[in-house]
């Protein structure tokens, strides 16, 4: 997994969303994105929503939507599905309830896959595509506002990550290229005993030949 340590302190309200979603406080965290709460056919997703983050999972926005069916879909729902699309500091979690049972199906997308978030408002209602560069996962029929803010944060998001990477890598390339010079150092010792050891014992299957 990731050091988000870095893109923590860059992204605006972190430790407010973090508060919220240990608290489990959907509606705050609605309204820290100046939105009124979207629970439309997804009251029950929004329930269970807590038994699916991990430690410490940080949820940035949360919206309602419709996604096509999938091989993994509830077998107990028809057509198109209701589904609870969740933001977070680690992943895009898809939460999809059924309708006659228990039955939770989940998606889960880690940023390191996405490629860009976009958004695409209607009259009424908006739409968020998630580009995975093979695929995109698209969650329509959303409400016009919360399109927005969901592809808003996710990109700014994606870019701390990103830029938190580099900064990583360099860290890691400059303390890396030491170990290496080391390794080739050591290596390189190896290999003149190595071709000592050779001559000597060539030197003495000579001696014992003649």
């Amino acid at each position: 997994m990731q050091d988000l340590s870095s893109a923590q302190n860059g992204f605006a309200n972190y430790e407010k969303y973090a508060a919220l979603t240990r608290s489990r406080d959907w509606e705050g965290i609605f309204k820290i994105n100046g939105l009124k709460i979207d629970s439309f056919g997804t009251k029950k997703e929004l329930k269970v929503l807590p038994d699916y983050l991990e430690d410490d999972e940080v949820v940035f926005a949360l919206a309602s939507g419709i996604m096509s069916q999938t091989k993994t879909s509830n077998a107990f729902d028809w057509g198109t599905n209701t589904w609870l699309v969740a933001l977070t500091n680690e992943r895009f979690l898809f939460l999809d309830h059924a309708m006659l049972t228990k039955s939770v199906d989940t998606q889960s997308v880690l940023h390191d896959a996405v490629q860009a978030v976009s958004a695409s408002q209607g009259l009424v209602l908006g739409k968020i595509q998630v580009d995975l560069g093979a695929r995109v996962i698209v969650i329509d029929n959303c409400q016009k506002a919360t399109v927005k803010v969901v592809a808003d944060l996710a990109n700014k998001w994606l870019r701390e990550l990103k830029k938190n990477s580099k900064i990583h890598v360099k860290g890691i390339s400059s303390e890396g290229l030491e170990q290496l010079q080391e390794w080739v150092n050591l290596a390189q010792v190896q290999i003149k005993n190595q071709e000592k050891i050779i001559s000597l014992l060539e030197q003495i299957r000579d001696k014992n030949e003649s």
